[in-house]
Parts: C-alpha cells; sequence; structure tokens
C-alpha cells in the first residue's frame, strides 16, 4: 500500500520524513512522476487552487498528499541539491524548506534502457524534501516531496510493483526517449502498470510510441508488460503546451477499469 512503499523508502531513518508518514491519518494519496529532472511544476498543477481555477470537465479524484519523484539524473549539478532555491519568477518562487537524506536505493541502470549508465553523484540517493511554493495566483503552501535518483523502470519493478503501492497520479511529461539524456525509453510502458497501482488519474502528453528502451525494460521485468493498457475513458482538462514542458499539450485522462480484466 501506499505507506507500506514511503515506509520502505524511509527505512531506519528516524527525522522529519517518519513524523509525517507516523502522523498521517489514513494511506496518504501518491502523485509520482517518473522523469522529473527538475520540474516541480506538477505541485503546483496538481493543487487544490488550481483545480479552482482550471475546473475540470467531470468531477476530479481529490488531489495527492505527497509526490514521489524518480530520475536517474545523469546530470553533475541540480537546482535543489546544491542550493534552496529550485525556481523564481515575477510569479512563483519555488524553494527547498527542508532535505533530509533517507537509506540509498542501489538498483540497476542498464545501457539498454538509459543513455548514461554511469549515472551520476546523485544517483542512487534518497531525499525528503520540504518544499515551499510561492505564488501570484494560487498563495503560499508546502508540499512534501520524496525523490529516489534511480532509472524509473527499475524502480517501478523492484520497489513500486513488489509493494503493491498505491499511486493515485501518474504522471508523464517529457519523458526521455533519448532527449538530453532521458535515455533510450518514452515510457510507454507506463500504460501497463496504471491498473496495478490503482491510479485515477493519468496526466500525460501523448508522447507514445515504443522504442528500444521500452522493448527493453518489459523484457527484463515482466511486470511492465502487463496487464493491458486500461483505455484513457476521459479527459478532464488540458494544460497548453508553453503552460508546462513546451513537448505538447498535457491531458488529465480519468481512468476507468474493467473490472473484469
Amino acid at each position: 500500500m501506499s505507506k507500506k512503499l514511503l515506509y520502505t523508502l524511509n527505512g531506519d531513518t528516524n527525522g522529519k520524513f517518519r513524523n509525517y508518514l507516523d502522523s498521517f491519518q489514513g494511506e496518504p494519496r501518491i502523485a509520482w512522476y517518473p522523469s522529473a529532472g527538475t520540474d516541480f511544476r506538477p505541485l503546483l498543477y496538481l493543487h487544490q487552487g488550481f483545480a479552482e481555477i482550471s475546473k475540470p470537465t467531470s468531477p476530479e479524484p481529490n488531489p495527492p498528499d505527497i509526490f514521489l519523484f524518480s530520475d536517474y539524473f545523469p546530470w553533475k549539478e541540480s537546482d535543489f541539491l546544491d542550493t534552496t532555491k529550485i525556481y523564481f519568477d515575477d510569479r512563483t518562487e519555488v524553494l527547498v524548506r527542508g532535505i533530509e537524506e533517507l537509506p540509498s536505493v542501489n538498483l540497476n541502470l542498464d545501457k539498454q534502457i538509459v543513455d548514461f549508465p554511469e549515472g551520476s553523484d546523485a544517483t542512487g540517493r534518497v531525499v525528503f524534501l520540504e518544499v515551499n511554493i510561492l505564488s501570484a495566483i494560487l498563495g503560499e503552501f508546502t508540499f512534501p516531496v520524496v525523490y529516489v535518483f534511480i532509472e524509473n523502470e527499475s524502480f517501478c519493478a523492484n520497489k513500486i510493483l513488489p509493494m503493491h503501492g498505491k499511486i493515485s497520479h501518474v504522471i508523464h511529461v517529457r519523458y526521455g526517449g533519448g532527449a538530453g539524456g532521458g535515455g533510450k525509453s518514452t515510457g510507454i510502458w507506463l500504460l501497463n502498470i496504471l491498473k496495478q497501482v490503482g491510479c485515477e488519474v493519468f496526466i500525460h502528453d501523448d508522447h507514445f510510441f515504443m522504442q528500444d528502451g521500452d522493448e527493453a525494460a518489459m523484457a527484463m521485468y515482466p511486470a511492465l508488460a502487463g496487464p493491458c493498457a486500461p483505455p484513457l475513458s476521459e479527459t478532464i482538462r488540458v494544460v497548453k503546451s508553453e503552460a508546462w514542458s513546451n513537448y505538447g499539450d498535457v491531458c488529465w485522462a480519468l481512468l476507468k477499469f474493467n473490472p473484469s480484466q
């Protein structure tokens, strides 16, 4: 379940993240952003205030309580490990108010999937972040973020699925597919695990096509190959390309699953 996965990532650390988990009543709703890079826009776009401004065309599930980011992160520097300031312009300021090192995760970086299997100093690290946002439109708020610096495919197959992790929101924006060191996969395999993780809203840029890295991942980790992808039943919101990634409009797809499948 959600807490089981998060407690596993916390390990024996007895700090802010454990306090957060111990004090949380019930199961936290998790938004998972594979190949997140340094993009913290989901914290804005999945805030309740944004939902009130950009109203969905159909009733929308509740927003996430916590964000789970993953990326093997081959770059030598970052805007949130090396400095507290993630982003700043005349409308939005994003700062790291707190950072806690969690136990490292030693999983494979496979050259069939990623472009730089040597990784970087960040690769393998896990950190808990308290990310503070000051928005001229949404006001000031803080979200908890767990960032796992590891290959998405290995992380999903070796941690999320075996822990029966429940993910209410899955985000597929600028996944990679060879762009900027992203890797040899477009992340099309994500369509195959949405039902397994109980995804309610799939946020995507519609860049899905099979690449060698996707084929290698599904051969290496059979759990990523099925069951068949559920239909994306209804698009309830669209954010224009220039407002997020400049890689195509980003759609909120409300998922419905066939119980017989």
